[in-house]
Order: C-alpha cells, then structure tokens, then sequence
C-alpha cells in the first residue's frame, strides 16, 4: 500500500556565518519505494567546511541515481537495511578516492552526516549517523551529541570501509512512521540577536515548531515559515547553520 507522504526541506545560514552556508541537503528517490534522505555539518574548524559536506551530498547524489539505475535495470528492489549499508560504504570508497585524487589534507573532507533511506509503503526508515545531529521520530528527539568532538568520516579514510561501518557510525531502525525528521544540530543555537525584548520561546518550543507542529502542513515552506515566525514573534535566530528533512505521512 502507498501512503501519502508530505516532504519538507529547510536549510538555513546561521547568523555566526557570513560567506558560506556549510550544512548541506539532499532527498532523492531511489525507485516507487524507497527515498534517500541526508543532512550534513561541515566542521567550521575545518578548511572550506562547505565544500566537505557539499561534496559527501554530492557524492550522496551520484550514488542514489547509481541505484536507481541498478533498481530499473534488476527490477529488484533490496531491503533499506542492505541499501543503507551498501551506499554508507560506497560513500566511504568514493570519499577515498576523491580524497587522494584532489590530494586533500584531512581538515578539507570533515563533515557531519545522517543517513536515512525511507520505505515510503512499509512506514519505515534505517539511518545511519556520523557525529552530531538530531533525529525526530513520532514525537521522540534523539540527539547524538559527541561533546562538540564529531568522529567524522574523514578521520578514518584509512581504515578498512566494513571496520569504520561496524565500529565508527551509529545505527537507528523506525518503524511505524508518521513523522521523521533528520536535523543538523544548528536546531540547539536559537539566540536573540538584537537586544530587544520578545515573547519568550523555549528550546522545547522550538523543537515542537519544526519537528511536531502539523499548522500549514499543505505549505511546502512550511518549515520557512516556523522559522520566520521564531524569528519575527520571538525574537530568535540560529547562530549556527540549521539544515531540516521532514517527512509527514497522510
């Protein structure tokens, strides 16, 4: 059975950036099933942190349509648990070889990633989880918060993919969806910034705001507009850069 499903993108420049957003987005469709959908945070310490998660997403991009294809040329669909762990250590092979072909020291490739490929007919999602960020799901907040320490991919470039894939990324099955949302953890860094005085906003409303709120759900800005409200009613604005995937099933 296929269900309708309502997707919704945001992704933000927070107010401590001036030249570059360094979060990236993508959602692809990886055949009538499946969706893959990825954040990442390019580490600001890093050198050119937009161009590492640009390029993960960008390589992200390149490996749904390579399934895609491989659907469409098989006619076999693999379950999202095999699909994930074949792109996750795809991703790190391509990540390896962009690596040595541009001759990039180690601070060029650091970047945040949440990996989820989406059964659009069984309701479920496997997520793969690379450093900090935010996962919601049926009105659960997980956080992976590693201390402002991310283990990012491009520390272990040298590793053997299958050991970095078993011992160096986090793992999330969901069943049952009727609300997931994939976030980078600029959702945590709302500050005022103007000095003046506003209807109070907690952290626990901001959340609600993006991840739980169904207001304007036909809007597919719906999300552009939860953060101007935060902003024009409270007051508030992201420091750092805030980057949102959200899926509502109907």
């Amino acid at each position: 059975m296929h269900f309708m499903m309502k997707i919704y993108q945001l992704t933000h420049i927070g107010e401590f950036h001036t030249d570059h957003n360094e979060d990236f987005l993508i959602v692809e469709e990886l055949n009538s099933k499946q969706l893959l959908l990825a954040v990442m945070d390019g580490c600001s310490s890093g050198t050119d942190s937009h161009f590492a998660s640009a390029l993960i997403g960008k390589l992200l991009r390149k490996l749904a349509k390579q399934e895609a294809f491989r659907v469409f040329a098989q006619k076999n669909i693999a379950p999202i648990s095999s699909v994930i762990e074949t792109i996750s250590l795809q991703l790190f092979e391509e990540l390896r070889d962009v690596n040595r072909l541009l001759d990039l020291k180690s601070d060029e490739v650091l970047s945040t990633l949440i990996l989820a490929i989406v059964d659009k007919n069984e309701k479920s999602a496997e997520a793969v989880v690379v450093g900090d960020g935010v996962i919601h799901f049926n009105g659960q907040t997980i956080e992976f918060e590693n201390d402002n320490k991310p283990d990012y991919i491009g520390y272990h470039l040298n590793m053997d993919k299958h050991l970095w894939f078993q011992t160096r990324t986090e793992r999330r099955s969901f069943k049952n969806i009727h609300d997931f949302s994939i976030s980078t953890d600029g959702i945590y860094t709302f500050k005022n910034f103007d000095g003046k005085s506003y209807p109070a906003l907690s952290e626990e409303a901001i959340l609600h705001d993006f991840f739980v709120d169904q207001d304007h759900k036909n809007n597919p800005n719906k999300l552009k507009k939860s953060l101007l409200k935060i902003k024009n009613v409270h007051g508030l604005q992201s420091s750092d850069d805030l980057t949102i995937i959200r899926l509502i099933f109907g």
